[in-house]
C-alpha cells in the first residue's frame, strides 16, 4: 500500500474527497472482480438494478455483500481500506459500517443523482467516511463519481434522493431541504472528477455532495465498491427518515458503533 502523506489529510479535511493511486494491488484486484461477478451471477436479497424503470442498460447495486461472502468481508476488514479511512478521518480507530456495490454496465445512461451520504444512515458524527475502489479504467464517459469540493462544510442536511425510479414517495414527508439542481448551473460549484485506473480508490466524507453520470461508453464496464466507515466520534441515531439495514443492530440510541454488525476493522487485532 502506498502511504497516505499529510498533505492527503489536508486535502480530504479541505475538500472533502482525495484520490489516492495504487492503494489496492492486483490480487485486491482480482480477487475482488471475481467476488463481484459472483453476486452479478447470483444476486443477493439487497440486490437491485437502479437503472429499472428509467433507461435501459443496468445500474446494479447491492449491499452487505460481506455478510456471506469471504471476499467482500476480507475487503471490508483486511484489505488497506480501514487504514485509509482511519487515517483520513484522523480517527484511532475505524468500524466497519457496511460495503455497497455499484455497477454501471455500458449504455446505461442513469446516472447516480447529486446527494450526500449521511442523510440516508442512522449515524451521527463528523468522522464518516467512503472508500470507493475502482476496479475498472474510469473517466467520466463511463460514470466517474463527481464532488463538489467543500461541500461536507456547508453545514446542510439535504433530503436523501432517491436512486430508483419510482421511489420518491420514499422521501417525500422529509423535513430536509431538498438538493440544488446542480445541473442547472454546473459552473456555480468547484466539482472535481478524477480519471482512475483499477486499484486506485475514492475517500470521501459522509456530508460531501456528490453524483455522477450515467455509462455512455459502448464496451467500457463501471464496476466500484464503495466500504464505509465510522470513527471515534460516530454514534448510532436510527432517526426517523433513514432507511432501514437488512439487518439491526444491537445498539441503543446514542451508542458507538461498534457490534457484531458494526466490527472493528482498524487498527487490526481488537
Amino acid at each position: 500500500m502506498i502511504a497516505v502523506t499529510d498533505a492527503d489529510v489536508a486535502a480530504y479535511d479541505r475538500d472533502g474527497v482525495v484520490c489516492l493511486r495504487g492503494q489496492f494491488d492486483s490480487h485486491w484486484i482480482e480477487r475482488l472482480r471475481a467476488a463481484i461477478e459472483r453476486d452479478l451471477a447470483m444476486p443477493g436479497p439487497n440486490a437491485t438494478n437502479f437503472a429499472e424503470g428509467s433507461t435501459a442498460g443496468k445500474f446494479f447495486g447491492d449491499m452487505f455483500m460481506w455478510k456471506s461472502d469471504p471476499d467482500f468481508r476480507a475487503a471490508a476488514l483486511g484489505s488497506p481500506a480501514p487504514a485509509i479511512a482511519a487515517r483520513l478521518m484522523d480517527s484511532t480507530s475505524a468500524d466497519f459500517f457496511y460495503d455497497q456495490l455499484f455497477v454501471k454496465e455500458p449504455g446505461t445512461a442513469h446516472p447516480t443523482p447529486w446527494h450526500q451520504d449521511q442523510p440516508y444512515w442512522p449515524v451521527k458524527g463528523w468522522q464518516i467516511a467512503s472508500v470507493w475502489i475502482a476496479l475498472d479504467p474510469v473517466d467520466r464517459s463511463n460514470g466517474a463519481v463527481e464532488f463538489i469540493a467543500g461541500s461536507h462544510r456547508w453545514g446542510v442536511n439535504y433530503r436523501p434522493t432517491p436512486f430508483r425510479k419510482g421511489h420518491e414517495i420514499k422521501f417525500t414527508s422529509s423535513e430536509l431541504q431538498q438538493i440544488p439542481d446542480i445541473d442547472a448551473d454546473r459552473s456555480k460549484y468547484d466539482i472535481r472528477c478524477w480519471p482512475m485506473a483499477p486499484g486506485d480508490c475514492l475517500v470521501f466524507h459522509a456530508m460531501i455532495v456528490h453524483g455522477a453520470p450515467g455509462n455512455d461508453t459502448p464496451g467500457a464496464r463501471r464496476r466500484g465498491l464503495s466500504l464505509r466507515y465510522t470513527g471515534d466520534d460516530a454514534r448510532y441515531d436510527p432517526r426517523p427518515g433513514t432507511f432501514r439495514f437488512p439487518h439491526t443492530p444491537d445498539l441503543d440510541a446514542g451508542a458507538r458503533m461498534t457490534c457484531d454488525l458494526f466490527p472493528k476493522a482498524w487498527p487490526p487485532g481488537e
